[in-house]
């Protein structure tokens, strides 16, 4: 959906400006940290097609969520004693499909084992484990044939 907000360079540093303010703010937090590189991700995720950078800085941001989740479990539970961690985190899965979409099944398939080894979730039934499987079926395709 649009409503009406129209992509460009202006609101694009805006934007970014806005959130990485917002983001060191909270970098002694891992609870919001996590949650503002969700914002982060879901930005360059909607300049993908408008802005040169957006698709390293994407990256970037779900790598560094991804290598930091440990400390996000930690102060989640520590906080939220009896509650469930959140269903399935941007990062993990936006960047398999971001790597899946580009045929860079190495990367994609480390993100999968990633989120296996931090028992994430998602909405789907086999979850994580269904998607490493198709994604080594296609790396195995895409080697057979290169």
């Amino acid at each position: 959906m649009d409503y009406g907000f129209h992509y460009s360079t202006s609101n694009y540093d805006e934007g970014e400006d806005y959130l990485v303010k917002k983001t060191v703010e909270v970098l002694h937090d891992p609870c919001d940290l996590h949650f503002m590189y969700e914002s982060l991700i879901i930005f360059y995720s909607n300049y993908l097609k408008y802005h040169e950078g957006a698709a390293d800085k994407l990256v970037m941001v779900c790598r560094l969520d991804i290598e930091y989740y440990f400390r996000f479990i930690d102060a989640w539970q520590a906080r939220y004693r009896n509650d469930r961690l959140p269903i399935d985190p941007l990062s993990f899965n936006t960047l398999w499909r971001y790597y899946e979409n580009r045929g860079l099944y190495y990367e994609a398939i480390d993100i999968c084992y990633a989120a296996i080894e931090y028992e994430i979730r998602d909405y789907t039934i086999d979850g994580y484990t269904e998607r490493l499987a198709r994604l080594e079926k296609r790396l195995e395709e895409q080697l057979k044939y290169s």
